[in-house]
C-alpha cells in the first residue's frame, strides 16, 4: 500500500510539471496548412500561459497573412512582457524572484519563462547547426551556449 501511494505520487510530481499542446493553422477554406507545437518539462509555475505564449509566437505571422489558428483564444490574450525592474534584463532567476515576491503574475511569470527560452533556442539551435557544419570551433559553440544560457537562467 505505501509503495503504491508514494509511485502514485512520484507519477503526478512528474506529469505535473510537464504539458503538450497543438494547435493548427488553416486557409480560408478551413484546409490545415500548418502547425505548431509547444511543451515544457519540468516547468511548474505558469505552464499553461507559456504555451499559449510559444504557441502564439509560432503562428503570429500565419495570422498576419490572414490564416486562422485553431485556438482563437491566443488572438484574445495580451502576451505584452511587463517590464523588469531598473536596469535589468528578465532571466529566470530574477522572473521567479520576482514572482515570489509578488511583483508579477504568475501569467505574466509564464509568459517570461517562455520568451526568455524563446530567445536561447533562437541563439542556440543556429549554433548547433554551424558546429555541425564546421563554421564554428566547439570553443566557439561552448561559449555562445554559456552565454546564451547565461542569459537565460541568470546564473
Amino acid at each position: 500500500m505505501y509503495k503504491t501511494f508514494i509511485k502514485v505520487c512520484a507519477t503526478l510530481l512528474c506529469l505535473s510539471g510537464c504539458a503538450e499542446r497543438t494547435i493548427d493553422i488553416t486557409d480560408e477554406s478551413n484546409k490545415v496548412i500548418g502547425g505548431c507545437n509547444a511543451g515544457f518539462d519540468w516547468h511548474f509555475y505558469g505552464l499553461q500561459d507559456s504555451i499559449d505564449y510559444l504557441l502564439y509566437q509560432c503562428a503570429k505571422d500565419s495570422i498576419a497573412k490572414g490564416y486562422k489558428v485553431s485556438d482563437e483564444r491566443l488572438l484574445t490574450l495580451d502576451f505584452t512582457l511587463p517590464a523588469p525592474p531598473e536596469g535589468k534584463a528578465w532571466n529566470k532567476k530574477l522572473a521567479m524572484h520576482q514572482f515570489h515576491k509578488g511583483n508579477i503574475t504568475e501569467q505574466k511569470l509564464g509568459y517570461i519563462l517562455a520568451a526568455i527560452e524563446y530567445e536561447y533556442q533562437k541563439v542556440a539551435w543556429p549554433a548547433e547547426d554551424d558546429l555541425e557544419n564546421g563554421k564554428i570551433t566547439q570553443a566557439e559553440f561552448n561559449k555562445i551556449i554559456n552565454d546564451a544560457k547565461f542569459k537565460w537562467l541568470g546564473e
